[in-house]
């Protein structure tokens, strides 16, 4: 009778979870109101940075030159890159006076990549509004048209957009919904959004701002050996009191950042400890994502194994509503084929396996590249910086 009581609670408690997500997400669905650009708006420079992005930049740019805002300048930023980028943005820069490229002919040291391209693409913008996209963001055509006239109507110092996430891959159906889902109830919207509450982070696939406020605190440069960008940038301006907001921004921008597991996993180690919110935060992550994710199936397993009905029972139900819910999860919030649900503790499996190879990696010494550069900025455990301060 114990046993089956344990049973109950766990599974009572990963339905309420279930449920308690459902609820965050509707909550979220289109936070991004419909709002009117002024008469006269803004000049917005839209900055993006590209290394070896040529599977990606030629949408991205396409994206970027169907907008209908009326005062837009495109600011491209080749980062070093030795495949076809440079070639395919001047192209786009010869067929259309608004974009301007920028060779950044490698980085200096003591600076990341990422944020030295978006410093450089700073110092050749004008617009009064700067906006910083990924080249693997495509844009409909309204939306600067939606952003810029909502950030002006909400009195929102930074924008910041959840897109809507393509899955073109099976590991991406396997794996990716399950990292989106953790960290929506990790980051939740409405703390993010609210000016009393500590909770900060960007999504640097799109983030919308005035100029004087990216001035103001400083730019990339001040977070320019920050292994992340978006985030420090996030934390840095709520923390000096600008309002920032995070909408759902999946009717007016897509992003199809992978097409396999390695590169999955490439950007899962880059982003295992920081995109969590620290060393502690992940654990805390990881060790829900096994228990959510991965120990019904292992539990029900066992349960069959040793011939114990009533939990088997109850497991075999929760495992049900699980497959359910991530199969409607799919079709909502990422527009994929439901079938994809029944491996979802293989994708859970897999980002524990991503996320814990990250946090060795970075313990380890052995550090972290991207697009062959070594990233600087490990973050430190909490009780090691303790530990160097105390002496």
């Amino acid at each position: 009778m114990i046993l089956i009581g344990l049973v109950a609670v766990y599974t009572a408690g990963i339905i309420a979870l279930i449920i308690w997500g459902t609820v965050v997400g509707l909550r979220f669905k289109g936070t991004l109101a419909e709002a009117t650009l002024p008469p006269e708006p803004p000049t917005v420079s839209v900055i993006v940075p590209a290394r070896n992005e040529a599977r990606n930049i030629d949408r991205c740019v396409r994206g970027l030159r169907a907008q209908d805002y009326p005062r837009l300048e495109m600011v491209f930023v080749d980062d070093d890159s030795t495949d076809a980028t440079p070639n395919i943005l001047a192209q786009h820069a010869g067929e259309d006076s608004r974009i301007k490229v920028i060779h950044t002919g490698g980085k200096p040291d003591g600076w990341n990549g990422k944020q030295w391209a978006c410093h450089s693409g700073a110092a050749a913008a004008t617009g009064e509004w700067v906006c910083f996209m990924d080249a693997d963001t495509a844009a409909e055509p309204n939306l600067l048209t939606r952003t810029v006239a909502f950030a002006l109507a909400r009195g929102v110092d930074m924008l910041t957009l959840q897109p809507w996430y393509v899955m073109g891959c099976l590991w991406e159906r396997i794996v990716m919904p399950m990292v989106l889902w953790t960290l929506l109830l990790v980051f939740r919207p409405e703390k993010i959004n609210d000016p009393d509450d500590k909770m900060a982070i960007a999504n640097g696939q799109f983030i919308l701002m005035p100029r004087a406020v990216y001035d103001a605190l400083g730019g990339h440069e001040a977070v320019r050996d920050r292994m992340m960008e978006d985030f420090p940038l996030a934390r840095l301006a709520k923390g000096s009191g600008y309002r920032l907001y995070m909408a759902d921004g999946a009717e007016v921008a897509r992003v199809h950042s992978y097409t396999n597991l390695k590169e999955i996993r490439a950007g899962g180690v880059k982003a295992a400890v920081e995109i969590s919110g620290g060393w502690l935060s992940t654990l805390v992550v990881t060790v829900i994502n096994v228990i959510v994710n991965i120990l019904p199936v292992v539990a029900l397993l066992w349960a069959l194994l040793a011939g114990s009905a009533i939990p088997a029972a109850i497991l075999g139900g929760l495992v049900a509503v699980q497959v359910i819910f991530y199969a409607v999860l799919r079709i909502v919030a990422f527009r994929a084929p439901p079938w994809a649900a029944i491996s979802y503790p293989l994708g859970g499996l897999i980002a524990a396996a991503i996320t814990l190879e990250g946090m060795f990696r970075l313990l380890s010494g052995r550090g972290v590249t991207w697009r062959g550069r070594s990233l600087l900025g490990t973050p430190e455990p909490a009780i090691i910086s303790r530990l160097k301060e105390s002496h």
